[in-house]
């Protein structure tokens, strides 16, 4: 109900947002991101975490997120391996490089399907049914770990020395990855694409170096389609 001035006119209520002399106050401020950040620091100290600075490569940080979500979690028996784990400070066997590979969160949820190949010498294969079931293999040779795919066999080249040169010249565009010509045991000639490290490396840096060949083979595909049959 309106009230009324000693003269008997109405008098209009001044609201909330208006000051004295009939102007609207200012909203308030909008928050800065730096407030967001405080606030979800105080929420994670409370609830027990610590904070720890850590330097990777750049190529890195998405992994380094995922392990930093996964280490918020109560660490139960077989379900994290740390760095150490991997390589045990030895260099890796088939057996225990297999092993190693079935606990990776690609081949849990099948979008990775491993098999162990035996022959004279075993290897690890793995289909990447992302990619149509695309089959990279892995092998322990000596010292070195080769990881390997066929990118396309001699007889569906058109040129095959004109391609020869296209692949020459084609050194910087597939990072960790040569391309090179194999025999197989049936006869067939093919192009292999193919990267190597060290049987001691982390089984970070060997899953990245078959994640990166099933890339570059996308890349050579691509590349040098105008070449194939």
């Amino acid at each position: 109900m309106k009230s009324r001035s000693s003269s008997g006119s109405p008098v209009e209520p001044v609201t909330a947002s208006e000051s004295k002399k009939g102007e609207r106050s200012k909203p308030s401020a909008k928050k800065p991101s730096s407030f967001y950040m405080k606030q979800m620091r105080a929420g994670l100290g409370a609830a027990g975490y610590v904070k720890h600075e850590t330097w990777v490569l750049p190529e890195n940080r998405s992994l380094l997120k995922q392990m930093e979500k996964q280490l918020r979690q109560p660490i139960l028996a077989g379900s994290f391996m740390s760095e150490n784990y991997m390589s045990a400070g030895t260099n890796w066997n088939i057996d225990r490089l297999f092993s190693a590979l079935q606990a990776l969160d690609e081949v849990v949820s099948n979008d990775i399907t491993l098999s162990l190949v035996q022959g004279s010498e075993s290897s690890i294969k793995l289909e990447m049914n992302d990619f149509g079931g695309l089959p990279i293999y892995i092998a322990v040779v000596g010292e070195q770990i080769i990881v390997d795919t066929v990118l396309v066999d001699v007889e569906s080249i058109k040129d095959v020395p004109a391609f020869n040169d296209a692949v020459l010249r084609s050194r910087e565009m597939f990072p960790l990855s040569s391309i090179g010509i194999e025999s197989m045991p049936n006869g067939q000639v093919v192009y292999n694409m193919f990267g190597a490290l060290s049987s001691d490396s982390s089984l970070t840096n060997i899953v990245t170096e078959a994640k990166t060949l099933v890339d570059n083979v996308q890349r050579a595909s691509e590349a040098f389609e105008r070449f194939f049959n």
